[in-house]
């Protein structure tokens, strides 16, 4: 068998140095050093979360207005419209901060629409025109320029609610 190992002579000195090879174990150590720190971060971020869990399940609620009461609300609400106990529900949900129940209204609004209708007339001067198309307009014109060209304002003059 023949030994393959040389026992040469040439050093690294006699051959030159080698520029792109470096040592790794630097950036490597750097590496490691973020990845810890990373970690750390990563396991402070569980620990806040897992006392913010545990904070939220076992901690007294205090208040009807607390987020996690939502469900209870919305159900409770739904049961009181269904067995006839809306007064009661209501009356506790203004005492403890609850949720209030939604309802039905039925509301009667007085509008006033700011609207440009063009009507088309025959006549003989512009007054006698615009006399004219005043008592000629019809609903249907008044929809068609809705429909066609929208309107510019509405003020609400007047309104009146009550439960449905």
């Amino acid at each position: 068998m023949t030994d393959i190992t040389t026992t040469g002579t040439d050093t690294a000195a006699e051959l030159g140095e080698i520029s792109f090879i470096r040592d790794n174990r630097t950036v490597a150590i750097g590496e490691i050093a973020r990845a810890e720190a990373t970690a750390r971060d990563a396991l402070a971020r569980v620990a806040e979360l897992e006392a913010e869990n545990n904070r939220l399940r076992f901690d007294q609620i205090t208040d009807g207005g607390d987020p996690r009461l939502v469900d209870f609300w919305d159900k409770a609400g739904r049961i009181a419209d269904y067995a006839g106990f809306c007064a009661e529900y209501d009356r506790l949900a203004d005492e403890l901060n609850g949720v209030p129940r939604e309802r039905d209204f039925e509301v009667r609004l007085d509008i006033t629409i700011s609207l440009t209708v063009y009507k088309t007339v025959a006549a003989r001067d512009s007054d006698g025109a615009g006399d004219l198309a005043s008592e000629e307009i019809t609903s249907e014109d008044v929809i068609e320029s809705i429909r066609s060209n929208g309107w510019s304002g509405l003020d609400v003059d007047d309104w009146d609610a009550e439960r449905a």
